[in-house]
C-alpha cells in the first residue's frame, strides 16, 4: 500500500491555515482520492481470490448404504431407513422406514423414485438384478405418494419411461407414465429387446432406440412412442462372459454401435431416422461418445475425431488415454499409465486447453462451467487438495485442502462435495 504524504496541520485550536496550505492540501486530496478510485476499479476488474473449502458435517454410512445428492439435500438409504439430511447443516428433515427397495434413488422434481420388490435374472453366465416397481416420496417430507409397475429409466418434461421386464432380464414393455397423476402417455411392448438407449437435445431425450439379441433395431420418439425407424443392424448377439457384446449410443443424428465379437471390434455409425449404415471402421477396440459437432472414439491407440457424416477423421490425439465429454465443447482425457493425470482438449480441433491437471475429477451430474479436481498432498500427508478446473479456459484454482478421501468415492453438486470417508459419509462446502 502507497502512503500519501499530506503535509502538517497545526494542533493548535484557533490555527488559521494559510491559503497555499489550503490548495495544496486540496491538491493532495484530490491525488489521493484519484488514487483509491483507480484502486477499487482496478480491484473490480481483477480475478477474485477463489473461495476455499470447509468441512461441515458428516454421518455414519458404508459402501452399501445408497446416497442421492440433491441441490440442497442428502437422501441416505441405510437398510430399511431412508433419511433426508440438509446439506448445509447435517440436521434430519425427514426420516421414513422402506423395504424391498434396491438401487439408486432417483430425483424428479419434488418426487423421490425408488425401485422396489427387486429380482434376479440371467443372461448366460451373467446375473443382472432389476425391479418390478417404483415407489414415489415426496422429496421434501418424505410421504410416501403412489407406486407403480416397472422400473424408472428416464425422467423428463414431468414424465417418467418406465421399463417392465421378463424373468430373463430382457425388457418386456415400455411405458412412459406422468409424474402428477400416473397416467400412460404411451405404452408399447419390447419383446426381445436387450439394449435401451436415448437420444438426447439440451439434456431432454428425444428418443428411444431398442435392439433385439438378434440386431433388430426401433427408433421410438420419446413423447408418444411412435416408430420413426426400423432396421436390421450389425450386432453381435449378447455373451459377456464370451466378451461379445455391443455398445450403444447415440449422437445428435447419427447411432453409433460399436460391435464386439469373437476378439474383432467395428465401429457403424447410422443414420438416426432412418437407421441406414454411413460409414464403419474397423480395430475399435474402445467406446465411441459424443464429442462437440462431431463422434470420438477412445481406445488404446489414442482418441480419434471422425466427421459424423463421412467418417472422415477430423483430429487425432496418438496416445491419448480414455476421454469423455465434459460438455459439448471440452473433452477431458486421461494420461496413460499415469493414474490422476489429465487435460482438456478442444472437441472440435483437438488442441489443448490450458495446462495439464493433476489430480482426478469428481463425478457431477452438472459440469456445466467446471470440474472438482482432487489430489493428494505432498508437503503435508493425509490430505487432500481441492481445485476448480474451469473448463472454458483450463484454468485451475486451487481452493483447499481436506483429510484424506477417495475420488471414486465422491459426487459433486452445486457448491456441496459428498464423500465415503472412515465408515461415514461426509459433506464439505466447496467454494
Amino acid at each position: 500500500m502507497s502512503t500519501i504524504e499530506l503535509g502538517e496541520i497545526s494542533s493548535a485550536p484557533d490555527a488559521e491555515p494559510s491559503a497555499e496550505f489550503d490548495l495544496r492540501l486540496l491538491r493532495e486530496l484530490a491525488l489521493a482520492f484519484a488514487l483509491l478510485l483507480c484502486l477499487i476499479g482496478a480491484t473490480g476488474s481483477a480475478r477474485p481470490a477463489p473461495p476455499g473449502v470447509r468441512p461441515l458435517w458428516s454421518v455414519p454410512a458404508t459402501d452399501a448404504d445408497g446416497t442421492t445428492l440433491g441441490p440442497d439435500t442428502l437422501y441416505l438409504h441405510h437398510g430399511p431407513a431412508l433419511t433426508a439430511y440438509d446439506l448445509a447443516t447435517g440436521a434430519i428433515r425427514w426420516q421414513t422406514t422402506i423395504a424391498d427397495i434396491v438401487g439408486y434413488a432417483q430425483l424428479a422434481g419434488g418426487l423421490l423414485l425408488l425401485p422396489a420388490d427387486p429380482q434376479t435374472g440371467h443372461l448366460g453366465d451373467v446375473y443382472t438384478q432389476f425391479s418390478r416397481s417404483t415407489v414415489a416420496l415426496a422429496a421434501d417430507t418424505g410421504a410416501r405418494l403412489w407406486s407403480a409397475p416397472g422400473e424408472p429409466m428416464i425422467v423428463a418434461g414431468g414424465t417418467v419411461l418406465m421399463a417392465d421386464y421378463t424373468d430373463t432380464a430382457s425388457y418386456a414393455r415400455l411405458r412412459l407414465i406422468r409424474l402428477d397423476d400416473q397416467r400412460t402417455v404411451w405404452q408399447r411392448d419390447t419383446p426381445g429387446v436387450l439394449s435401451l438407449s436415448f437420444a438426447m437435445a439440451g439434456g431432454t431425450p428425444t428418443e428411444v432406440i431398442t435392439v433385439t439379441d438378434a440386431g433388430q433395431a426401433e427408433v421410438l420418439r420419446f413423447a408418444d412412442g411412435s416408430v420413426t425407424a426400423s432396421a436390421r443392424i450389425d450386432w453381435a448377439r449378447q455373451a459377456p462372459d464370451q466378451g461379445q457384446f455391443n455398445d450403444v449410443a447415440a449422437s445428435g443424428d447419427h447411432l453409433m454401435v460399436n460391435r464386439n465379437e469373437q476378439g474383432h471390434a467395428e465401429l457403424t455409425v447410422y443414420r438416426l431416422d432412418t437407421l441406414a449404415p454411413l460409414w464403419r471402421t474397423d480395430g475399435t477396440d474402445g467406446f465411441a461418445f459424443p464429442c462437440g459437432s462431431g463422434i470420438c472414439f477412445s481406445n488404446g491407440l489414442g482418441l480419434t475425431s471422425y466427421d459424423p457424416d463421412t467418417g472422415r477423421v477430423r483430429w487425432r490425439v496418438p496416445g491419448a488415454g480414455s476421454g469423455w465429454s465434459a460438455t459439448a465443447g471440452r473433452v477431458v482425457v486421461d494420461k496413460p499409465g499415469e493414474v490422476g493425470e489429465q487435460y482438456l482438449i478442444d472437441a472440435e480441433t483437438g488442441a489443448r486447453v490450458g495446462v495439464d491437471s493433476p489430480g482426478e475429477t469428481v463425478w457431477t451430474t452438472e459440469p456445466d462451467e467446471a470440474l472438482l479436481v482432487l489430489e493428494p498432498t505432498v508437503s503435508t500427508p493425509q490430505r487432500t487438495s481441492i481445485t476448480r478446473w474451469d473448463l472454458a479456459t483450463g484454468q485451475r484454482d486451487l481452493l483447499g485442502a481436506i483429510d484424506r478421501i477417495v475420488v471414486n468415492r465422491c459426487q459433486a453438486v452445486a457448491r456441496y462435495l459428498g464423500c465415503y470417508q472412515n465408515a461415514a459419509y461426509t459433506i464439505t462446502a466447496v467454494g
